[in-house]
């Protein structure tokens, strides 16, 4: 088999590096006195409210698998909480004799495990680090947490980002820290027991193979799960396959690219009950066997009416075009837009970063409210404090009169975009981190916090992860902001090009002629083989320039700038060289300037092949007509038509 069930121990040695890594944090970037008394924050109804309505459906489905859990270790002195990537508790399960004791642990609904509040925890560090972890007793850094011991492992969603946590603690224990290995086993194997039903609810409508190396155990214990569309395409894969790096390259590609078995064979096998397919996994010749869940048939309904949101997404899809990582990166957004996450989008300078966020937002339900964006890097560093959060009267010197309402106040309720998020100064990272937390933004010169609620897109062409390591980006900002990454991809590596150069003919020539303008095959070519270092962008300018100087005709290549030709002028065919400037020059400094008569001639002899038809005679010389008229005018080439004129 290409994929491997067994994981490596949980060993001491591992956890407590992890461990010590976080202590330092604790410290040195967190600056928390660990003889602080105070239990964890409990949020009120109303904040908690927020984290919860995003996770309804998920916490739905994960709260069988805490139930079972809880069964297994409630008489032990358990209690089981649920978090989410922020580190809140969103559901709770314990003891209800023992109440008044969980909540003065913290161990309770809508309680606050963060590192940067609570330092070394295991919800922190599950959330951090994506991994199991048990923290016991000592090992906690603040105090009053010192007696508890807790195991949390992260639960990913079916696209492999991070979702939720996983907790099991306890207020009494042995001081022994491998009392709790078994526990620490019990919460993982409840935790991908809720993964994998959310998999499978997730992807209800589609032909689902359960795989397992043996046949025996694969109705009991499958070893992962894949995913087909209608057309038989590999689209997911479950987080066991993922975590082993099994079958991460099928996905996008045809079952019968990967498996021994058609497409056809695989449905036929699910609708007549399921029975085991032998298969064998062809990259590596193994063998395995198969179970397949036939697809849930869609309810029927009344057809839709458009709607704005409908529109948003026919957008993100058409700024996707025909790319596949574009395509994936369209799916992905509408699935966790409106569900309380931070996304980040990744890609070179020029990539359409911003167009894909206004898409994004043009998609969501903050649809009506507003869309504000920020780059961080064309704000001097001294005014992006209180570009963001806004002043009162007589902040500071030169402010204006009745104040400033900050971009992230303007935003509330809408959507922030923060582009180039890379280039925002680390005391600006550490207030826009508490922003995030505590939902609410305090101006320059007040004391009293504005509430806000936005949807956060950040973007940037920068590798956050090694400014983290380099200590220029803070690590809990870095994962509040990449709940989600969509890596956009660069111009030079979308497979679309071509489509994306029609498109940008068409909207633009619109905008400029009423009418898409066409391109010759020769252009067409030069712009497909260009590299693109300045991305959408730069096409973007490239052909509204040329669609410019060919005033309406045929885009060609005397049209495009010298970049397109590798940093040198267009050398056209003789019978070409007929255009004004470069082109001109070139031929009269190879050729000299006898070549004027012949070139002259070559355009006399097109127009009456063409029965002096100017627009006919252009296409064929790849010209547009007003530069056929200006040399028509400079040779004094007068079309018999208008003889005696």
């Amino acid at each position: 088999m290409p994929w491997n069930t067994s994981k490596p121990s949980d060993g001491a040695p591992a956890d407590v590096a992890l461990i010590e890594r976080s202590w330092l944090r604790s410290f040195e970037l967190h600056r928390l006195d660990p003889g602080r008394g105070e239990p964890p924050r409990v949020l009120t109804t109303s904040a908690l409210k927020d984290h919860r309505e995003p996770m309804a459906c998920f916490m739905r489905i994960a709260r069988g698998g805490m139930e079972a859990l809880f069964g297994q270790i409630r008489d032990a002195g358990y209690v089981v909480l649920l978090a989410d990537t922020l580190g809140v508790a969103v559901d709770f399960i314990g003891n209800p004799l023992f109440d008044q004791d969980w909540r003065r642990a913290g161990l309770w609904l809508g309680s606050c495990w963060t590192e940067e509040k609570e330092g070394t925890c295991a919800v922190a560090l599950a959330n951090l680090e994506q991994r199991a972890i048990t923290v016991h007793h000592a090992e906690h850094f603040r105090a009053p947490n010192k007696t508890l011991t807790c195991s949390a492992v992260p639960i990913f969603a079916p696209d492999g980002r991070p979702l939720a946590v996983l907790d099991a603690s306890a207020m009494e224990s042995p001081d022994d820290r491998r009392s709790q290995h078994l526990v620490l086993q019990m919460v993982q194997s409840a935790a991908r027991m809720v993964e994998d039903a959310n998999f499978l609810h997730e992807f209800e409508h589609h032909h689902v193979l359960k795989l397992a190396r043996r046949r025996d155990f694969l109705e009991v214990s499958a070893d992962g799960m894949v995913v087909l569309d209608e057309a038989g395409r590999i689209v997911a894969i479950s987080q066991s396959l993922r975590e082993q790096g099994a079958l991460v390259a099928a996905l996008g590609r045809s079952v019968e690219e990967v498996f021994d078995h058609r497409f056809e064979q695989v449905a036929d096998a699910a609708r007549q009950g399921g029975y085991p397919l032998a298969m064998r996994h062809l990259p590596t010749g193994t063998q395995c066997f198969a179970l397949v869940r036939p697809p849930r048939r869609r309810p029927s309904a009344a057809p839709a009416q458009a709607s704005p949101s409908m529109a948003g997404a026919d957008a993100l899809q058409a700024i996707a075009g025909h790319d596949p990582q574009m395509q994936t990166n369209a799916q992905q957004a509408l699935r966790v837009l409106d569900k309380g996450l931070a996304i980040l989008l990744h890609g070179e300078s020029g990539s359409g970063k911003e167009a894909f966020a206004k898409a994004m937002h043009e998609a969501s339900a903050r649809r009506a409210q507003p869309f504000v964006a920020v780059n961080c890097a064309a704000i001097p560093e001294t005014l992006i404090e209180s570009e963001l959060f806004g002043y009162r009267e007589g902040a500071f010197t030169g402010a204006r009169s009745k104040g400033a309402r900050g971009k992230i106040a303007q935003a509330h309720g809408g959507t922030l975009f923060l582009d180039e998020i890379g280039d925002m100064p680390q005391a600006m990272q550490t207030r826009l981190l508490r922003v995030l937390a505590e939902r609410e933004v305090t101006p320059l010169g007040s004391e009293q916090p504005i509430a806000v609620d936005v949807q956060l897109i950040c973007a940037t062409h920068r590798d956050l992860r090694e400014m983290v390591a380099q200590g220029q980006f803070r690590l809990d900002l870095y994962y509040r902001l990449n709940s989600v990454t969509l890596e956009l991809p660069a111009l030079r590596d979308r497979a679309d090009k071509n489509a994306l150069i029609d498109s940008l003919l068409r909207e633009d020539g619109r905008q400029l002629y009423s009418r898409a303008v066409a391109i010759t095959a020769a252009a067409r070519d030069l712009l497909l083989r260009h590299d693109w270092p300045g991305n959408i962008r730069q096409l973007k300018n490239v052909l509204r320039t040329a669609m410019a100087l060919s005033e309406g005709e045929p885009v060609s290549p005397e049209h495009l700038p010298a970049e397109i030709h590798g940093g040198q002028p267009p050398v056209l065919p003789p019978e070409r060289m007929l255009s004004l400037g470069g082109v001109e020059a070139q031929a009269c400094a190879k050729s000299g300037a006898d070549e004027e008569p012949g070139k002259r001639t070559s355009l006399l002899q097109a127009l009456q092949a063409h029965q002096w038809n100017v627009t006919e005679t252009a296409r064929s010389l790849g010209l547009c007509r007003a530069t056929v008229y200006r040399h028509m005018q400079k040779w004094e080439i007068v079309s018999p038509n208008r003889l005696g004129h």
